[in-house]
């Protein structure tokens, strides 16, 4: 029984390195539903320009004062999609965050070479708990992988590499809408690396990509609204996007209740 264990624990790591790789239970969580009839679907993003008259030295005073106020307690809807030049994978789920720790429940769904594989993954203050498809959960000791990256880190670095990579304020591309500080610009490998898992962050280093593209989009509160980093070179080119929506008060993130 021991062997088999094994085996299974082997496998869930197979997967979850396809499944996870773009930044990292209970089914994939269901796609939003389609705009009310009559309305057509939120707008994409507008600059500030568009939006009102603006002040830059006091957007970026308060895009400043955002990053650096104490964060706050929030649940939210995670999704990350993730590709190059063999996998595609998609995870979506709820995250809470609460005094820095990150729980959630999320499914995820990779496809390499034709071949699609579902797995889930329920992190909680004490465990990991890994599924594949639908054979049994696997517990582990609570995994050092952050769900999502530190989008704060990311968005000093890009002021202190240049204050003009602030774009002003632009509208946020959700069901509840609002406007967001943007900023985009170009980071080190050692700088987003934390959006990534090993196998991404191996495949990077073979090809020798010494940076990412970098557009972040953070709401009002500080938090991250959309990350989407584009790192390419030697040929080889890997997508990812990461986005928070639907944010609420945090809760406690469970185990699976069908363990």
């Amino acid at each position: 029984m021991g062997s088999a264990r094994t085996r299974q624990g082997g496998a869930v790591a197979v997967v979850l390195a396809a499944a996870l790789t773009g930044c990292s239970g209970s089914a994939p969580a269901p796609k939003p539903p389609p705009a009310p009839s009559g309305r057509s679907a939120a707008p994409g993003p507008a600059t500030a320009s568009a939006l009102e008259p603006a002040d830059p030295a006091q957007e970026l005073a308060q895009l400043r004062a955002a990053i650096e106020a104490p964060p706050q307690p929030f649940s939210a809807v995670l999704t990350v999609q993730f590709t190059d030049d063999t996998r595609t994978a998609r995870r979506q789920g709820v995250v809470n965050v609460t005094d820095g720790l990150q729980t959630g429940a999320l499914g995820l769904v990779s496809r390499e070479q034709g071949a699609e594989q579902q797995a889930y993954l329920t992190v909680t203050r004490d465990f990991t708990y890994t599924r594949v498809s639908d054979r049994a959960w696997v517990r582990s000791p609570r995994s050092p992988e952050p769900l999502f990256a530190d989008h704060r880190a990311m968005a000093r670095a890009l002021l202190q590499s240049d204050p003009a990579a602030f774009r002003g304020r632009t509208r946020i591309r959700t069901m509840r809408g609002g406007t967001g500080f943007h900023l985009v610009g170009r980071l080190p490998l050692t700088a987003v690396a934390d959006a990534f898992d090993a196998t991404a962050r191996e495949r990077l280093a073979r090809h020798r990509i010494p940076d990412c593209e970098t557009d972040l989009l953070l709401d009002a509160d500080g938090r991250l609204s959309e990350l989407t980093l584009t790192c390419e070179a030697d040929g080889y080119r890997l997508r990812s996007t990461a986005g928070l929506a639907e944010f609420g008060p945090a809760a406690e993130t469970p185990p699976p209740d069908d363990l």
